[in-house]
């Protein structure tokens, strides 16, 4: 169901209610209009001139990108988490390494390469290593370079 149905759905079941039903729905209905509106959480920049605003899918992918020039790994999930303000707080990358790759130096280039794309999506002059946390876990390994 796409957003625009789900809001004329919407409308037919509070168009049904009493004003007392409307109370019960509300949440419910304005939920449902900022997920079919709003496909992803917003994330805070900073600009010389004022501020900027990026889709967290918009990050995530920016993110993966970056990634995908690291040799012996290859990410199979990345989020991110903001705070209440939508100022980014964590990011969080799981991939999968290449069997026999020193897994400890190979999380280190992971994170700094993510930390820098964050940098660079949210128009930051450096890495934001001091206070986004950039997690790095490893959810599986492979021989073989193809899956990476």
């Amino acid at each position: 169901m796409n957003g625009e149905q789900i809001l004329d759905q919407a409308t037919r079941t509070l168009r049904e209610h009493t004003d007392a039903g409307w109370v019960a729905l509300r949440d419910d209905v304005v939920a449902a209009a900022v997920r079919a509106f709003r496909a992803s959480a917003p994330v805070r920049g900073r600009l010389p001139d004022g501020e900027l605003w990026v889709a967290s899918a918009v990050l995530v992918a920016h993110v993966r990108t970056a990634l995908s020039s690291i040799d012996h790994a290859g990410a199979l999930r990345i989020t991110c988490t903001t705070t209440p303000d939508d100022q980014l707080d964590r990011v969080t990358v799981e991939i999968v390494a290449l069997y026999g790759t020193p897994l400890v130096p190979l999380a280190g280039r992971v994170r700094a390469v993510a930390a820098q794309a964050v940098a660079e999506s949210l128009g930051l002059t450096t890495p934001p290593v001091d206070r986004v946390v950039v997690d790095v876990s490893v959810g599986d390994v492979t021989a073989d370079p193809r899956r990476l």
